[in-house]
């Protein structure tokens, strides 16, 4: 079924492919030619382009499909007939949940057992009842901790009810309600429509303090809750209700007020947990030896009590080192089916709707401990037709909200952040789990072993880890491969002299997804034009300085990168004709001496980190005219080659309204240059004329050759919150800024004219100065004197002063001396 499946998606790829390359021929003629030949153009597809083909495939997977619908219902068939033999019935509950808990056999969680009483014996704020989710990934012991809390007196003292009911995945409300009144009655209800069952409730809860846990809660739908909650509000003041759930959309749909997040365990705690299951023997307990691989088993079960005590369970009674160093070795997914952890973690992935399963199962082929970045994760999806189109909405958002429902569901744990990302990882159990259920269609291999994967096995999907000792690596296949779509490496450190075999990409030819970074190429062989299906690139952190002409056959590419190829000095020629491409990623810092010609008929493009101004026509800024899908940061290069202000104003940068950050280049012109002479009398307004949109936070300006400064840089509603101004050689004050309410970090370094601070810089009128501004920094300016009529009043958010290489100066405001 799956490689029927892969096969309709690859003749749906070759007729949109095929019709790509249609309409960007006829985009070469007039425009009315083209519109009149657009008409046609699917049934001359069909007919020359594929003579006949496509008929007679779509007729050949039709027949396979009620082939396999044929042996499908007849496995069906007899499964029936093995359990109405047996008299047995598919049980939908998933899990059963514990009725008792040993308050002496939890560990580590007595903090969070003191957190939830306080929680559950304190008022409500507002309504009858609160509720409290308690969220967690699978195995963190939500449901016993719950428990531990349901039994403890002082809860048990506060509440006049206490109602335990287990949801699991099937949510139904007539099930749950009649459970919660048979909780209450302690006797069977023989009511079964819901109306009914509401009243009953309603009126066993009227006036009464009651404590109820959902465990177990799936349902992510608003009626659901707003059903099943209905007669709660009937219950005394300050009752409360605990909700367990491995999502933290659950969390935000039963309550407005923050979850309870459940902890990992440490390492002690898991040891203690596998002491308490494990060996009976006095020898066994007393052993030093035991109890040091007993530390490293523990260690397995990454903070989960769950594993603690399958791995415990599976160590009772064995007394040997060698039956415990078995166990260290066993992966978890190959315990013995009553001790497997794996039925429980299941759950979340069966759970997950078929697109969000597909997107999850991926991301096994990243090797453990690996840090995400969302949006590249998102780009990766897109480019393997994972992500569903919903109207004319962005796909990139669509994958985002898919990367959020993971997260959500506990699959994916937020770790820590940079200046400019969020970095989450996967629990070591959740990425074994994507191992298991991907493993028919995600192939990771470690370099060393690469040898004995000569065809990338029968994966769909397959990603090569490098750790970085290898000096340089040759890729090649030895055997053509129709079914792989997926070829990535994943290297820790950048390598030198990688080779790419021609012969590859002449056998990968249905690839949507290549990654080559950090191999140290020095050349792409020109056989890349093979991959017609190509949507994703990555060849950055590599040393070529030119791209070969063919990659401009790949029409599908919706994705290059290129960052950090600092010896990049030009892109392909025909550049232009990759229509398709939405994301660009260039080294800021790299050679590049200016775009292709033609390169502003990309209008696709979503991402262009940078793009540097040539001197003749067809290279100009004026290429970014149509570029208005434009977002995130754009850094524009060789600016002094903009020849006149109307240039400038072709740029349309008013017009990019998802740009958040601007960064703006001149390049540093000697003094004397006859170049710098002509061009300081036009750059004033050339700068005022590349007005970016007021949506734009951050703002680089530098070696700008003019000497005055435009007035959209001190417009009060602008919502800059970084402003960094370097090298301005020829300017002698600083640009009116106090106006600003949003600036938070202002940094200016490199100005050698630059003699005094003045009321110029805050502005004018009553108010106070610099509202919001936190960081100030000074580098580089040799002739600043003084810093005057400052008030002790203006800039009250400040917390970080920097000053360096200014040997004159005298005097600075003393706000600055108290920080």
């Amino acid at each position: 079924m799956r490689k029927l499946a892969y096969d309709a998606d690859a003749l749906l790829d070759r007729v949109s492919l095929h019709l790509s390359n249609y309409c960007a021929e006829q985009s070469e003629n007039n425009a009315a030619a083209a519109a009149a030949a657009r008409q046609n153009q699917v049934f001359s597809m069909v007919l020359s382009s594929f003579k006949f083909d496509l008929p007679r495939e779509i007729s050949a997977m039709q027949k396979k499909l009620e082939e396999l619908l044929r042996e499908m219902e007849s496995l069906n068939v007899i499964e029936k007939a093995k359990f109405d033999a047996a008299g047995k019935t598919v049980s939908t509950t998933s899990r059963s949940t514990a009725s008792f808990v040993d308050d002496r056999n939890v560990v580590g969680r007595v903090r969070d057992k003191a957190c939830l009483v306080h929680l559950l014996t304190g008022e409500c704020d507002v309504d009858n009842f609160s509720v409290i989710p308690l969220v967690g990934m699978c195995g963190l012991g939500k449901t016993t901790l719950a428990r531990l809390v349901f039994d403890d007196d002082t809860v048990s003292s506060s509440f006049g009810k206490k109602m335990w009911v287990s949801i699991s995945t099937n949510f139904d409300a007539v099930r749950i309600t009649k459970s919660i009144i048979e909780c209450v009655t302690l006797s069977p209800c023989n009511l079964s429509d819901l109306y009914s069952l509401q009243k009953e409730l309603r009126n066993l809860l009227r006036g009464v303090k009651f404590l109820l846990v959902l465990d177990d809660y799936w349902s992510e739908k608003h009626d659901d809750w707003d059903i099943l909650c209905s007669p709660f509000r009937f219950g005394s003041k300050d009752s409360k209700i605990v909700v367990t759930t491995r999502s933290a959309k659950v969390s935000s749909i039963v309550s407005f007020s923050e979850a309870y997040r459940l902890k990992i365990l440490s390492d002690d705690d898991c040891w203690e947990v596998i002491k308490q299951r494990a060996a009976t023997g006095a020898e066994a307990r007393a052993s030093t030896v035991l109890e040091s691989i007993g530390k490293q088993i523990a260690t397995k079960c990454k903070g989960l009590p769950l594993v603690a005590t399958a791995l415990g369970n599976m160590l009772r009674r064995k007394c040997t080192e060698q039956e415990w160093s078995s166990v260290l070795e066993t992966e978890l997914w190959d315990l013995p089916h009553d001790k497997n952890v794996f039925p429980a973690l299941l759950l979340s992935y069966l759970n997950l709707p078929p697109h969000l399963q597909k997107c999850f199962a991926y991301c096994s082929l990243f090797p453990k401990d690996h840090e995400f970045d969302v949006d590249e994760l998102v780009l990766l999806w897109m480019a393997e037709g994972f992500i569903q189109p919903i109207g004319a909405r962005r796909l990139e958002d669509l994958g985002s909200e898919y990367f959020n429902d993971l997260h959500s569901a506990s699959l994916f744990e937020r770790c820590g952040s940079t200046s400019n990302r969020i970095i989450y990882k996967m629990h070591d159990l959740i990425h074994d789990m994507a191992r298991v259920v991907s493993r028919d269609a995600c192939c990771r291999v470690k370099y060393s072993m690469l040898k004995h994967y000569p065809l990338f096995g029968n994966a769909c999907h397959f990603s090569l880890l490098r750790d970085g000792i290898q000096p340089s690596a040759r890729l090649q296949a030895y055997q053509k491969n129709e079914r792989l779509r997926t070829f990535l490496v994943i290297s820790n450190n950048i390598t030198t002299g990688g080779v790419i075999d021609r012969q590859l990409f002449l056998y990968l030819q249905c690839l949507r997804v290549l990654d080559l970074s950090r191999l140290g190429l020095n050349d792409l062989p020109d056989s890349v034009d093979r991959l017609e299906y190509l949507r994703y690139l990555n060849l950055s952190e590599n040393r070529m300085f030119r791209l070969p002409e063919s990659m401009c056959k790949l029409v599908a590419l919706q994705t290059l990168k290129l960052k950090n190829c600092s010896q990049l000095i030009e892109l392909p020629q025909n550049t232009r004709n990759l229509s398709n491409l939405r994301h660009l990623e260039l080294d800021t810092k790299g050679q590049l001496q200016c775009m292709p010609l033609g390169f502003g008929r990309l209008t696709s493009l979503q991402t262009l980190s940078t793009y540097v101004v040539g001197r003749k026509k067809g290279h100009g800024i004026e290429e970014l005219k149509d570029m208005d899908c434009l977002r995130g940061s754009l850094c524009i290069k060789n600016i002094q080659y903009v020849s006149n202000a109307t240039s400038a104003e072709e740029a349309k940068l008013g017009m990019k309204t998802c740009l958040n950050k601007l960064e703006l280049q001149w390049i540093k012109l000697p003094a004397g240059s006859p170049l710098l002479n002509q061009r300081m009398s036009e750059q004033a307004q050339v700068l005022a004329n590349l007005q970016p949109h007021g949506n734009v936070r951050d703002l680089v300006i530098q070696n700008y050759c003019g000497v005055i400064y435009p007035n959209w840089l001190s417009e009060s509603w602008r919502k800059f919150t970084s402003i960094h101004l370097q090298g301005l050689k020829y300017c002698d004050s600083l640009p009116s800024l106090g106006q600003l309410p949003s600036l938070k970090s202002f940094a200016i370094s490199d100005m050698p004219l630059l003699q005094y601070v003045d009321d110029r810089f805050y502005g004018t009128g009553n108010h106070v100065k610099f509202p919001s501004l936190e960081s100030f920094q000074l580098h580089g300016m040799s002739m600043l004197i003084q810093w005057r009529n400052a008030s002790n009043a203006d800039m009250p958010c400040l917390n970080s002063f920097t000053i360096e290489d200014c040997p004159n100066l005298i005097s600075c405001p003393t706000i600055f001396q108290t920080l």
